[in-house]
């Protein structure tokens, strides 16, 4: 009897079907029609924000008791107030005022306060990348979709962009330094190695580039990438972690292409991640990207785990018996032929399908 294993997958596809659903946080306005093509800054919905509401203390603000601030509030109940003008006010020699905090409507005035509601300016939700709208539900939800390469990524900062890519690094293991970086690369994605240093991550911004992408980064920079306006993809995670030969063999290929970013970290219970896409012309139908893909003979793995951290080989074959190992473990073992070094053997829970 055949035994299966399924091991946790990572997509790295030189062409496939994307299919991203974009949805609003709370129900509103589909702005875009069926079969419409969209470009990455294109709103394709919106929908008004959450409002919020503050109490102005007008009676401590104008220095007055309570009872006698009313006669100095400027503006009546339901008075539409811009930024900066006086709500109350002003009252003696310096001339004290309370003015309003923002654009918004007084909502109440009782006991020397104001109950004050800021407006907001209403959630827009960006396609992300060029593509073609095939799906909506015409309150909360558009499905946009694009052939093209696909790279899923471990990390991510939490923003989105996209620009054209440039390559910083010749090696995808080389360090990223803050010399690397020049005015000729304003607006671009860069493709890099490994960053341990926070210098070129703040002359990165200096310079308004779209994203980094990057195959990994010192620990103690998140809260720094976290800060940064533009997105950060790391593909292989914390640490001295070069982008492995498939996922940089594909970005090096498509140098000078437009690459859309989404560096949304992985929300628990939902199956997005981190990821690079780059539309592509293609006349062909493509299939779209497998949940799960079972570890056979022939199945592009990578390993996860030292003394060959990072290698991406072929699947040679899934051995039927555990393997002993110097450390002691017993486990199930596949052996995996990593190109030049050869054929080694490693156990299963080390390694992840890359599609």
């Amino acid at each position: 009897m055949k035994n299966y294993y399924l091991a946790p997958i990572t997509h790295i596809i030189p062409l496939t079907t994307i299919r991203r659903v974009r949805r609003l946080p709370r129900p509103g306005r589909i702005t875009v029609r069926l079969n419409q093509k969209v470009q990455p800054p294109d709103v394709v919905a919106e929908a008004e924000t959450i409002l919020s509401y503050i109490f102005l203390d007008i009676a401590h603000g104008l220095g007055v008791s309570p009872n006698s601030a009313e006669k100095y509030i400027a503006r009546g109940k339901g008075s539409e107030v811009e930024e900066g003008e006086v709500i109350a006010g002003p009252i003696g020699f310096s001339r004290r005022t309370v003015r309003a905090p923002g654009d918004g409507r007084v909502v109440e005035i009782s006991d020397g306060k104001v109950l004050f509601e800021l407006h907001s300016e209403p959630f827009r939700m960006r396609a992300g990348f060029s593509g073609v709208v095939v799906d909506s539900d015409g309150l909360q939800q558009v499905a946009i979709e694009t052939v093209g390469a696909l790279i899923q990524a471990a990390w991510g900062n939490g923003q989105q962009d996209c620009g054209v890519m440039r390559l910083v690094s010749r090696k995808p293991g080389d360090r990223l330094i803050a010399e690397q970086l020049d005015i000729n690369l304003r607006g671009a994605v860069l493709v890099a190695g490994i960053c341990d240093s926070e210098e070129p991550l703040h002359r990165a911004a200096d310079l308004s580039i779209r994203g980094l992408i990057l195959g990994g980064m010192a620990a103690d920079l998140m809260s720094v990438a976290q800060r940064q306006s533009y997105p950060i993809v790391i593909i292989e995670g914390f640490g001295d972690q070069p982008i492995n030969s498939a996922a940089y063999d594909l970005l090096s290929s498509n140098i000078g292409r437009e690459a859309a970013l989404d560096a949304r970290p992985t929300a628990p219970y939902k199956s997005h991640r981190p990821e690079i896409v780059i539309p592509l012309p293609a006349s062909i139908k493509t299939s779209t990207p497998e949940d799960f893909v079972m570890l056979e003979k022939g199945t592009r793995v990578q390993v996860l785990r030292l003394p060959h951290r990072g290698a991406v080989g072929i699947v040679d074959e899934v051995l039927a018996q555990a393997v002993h190992y110097p450390s002691g473990i017993r486990a199930r073992s596949a052996r995996i032929n990593i190109g030049e070094a050869g054929i080694i053997t490693v156990p299963l829970a080390n390694l992840k399908t890359l599609q």
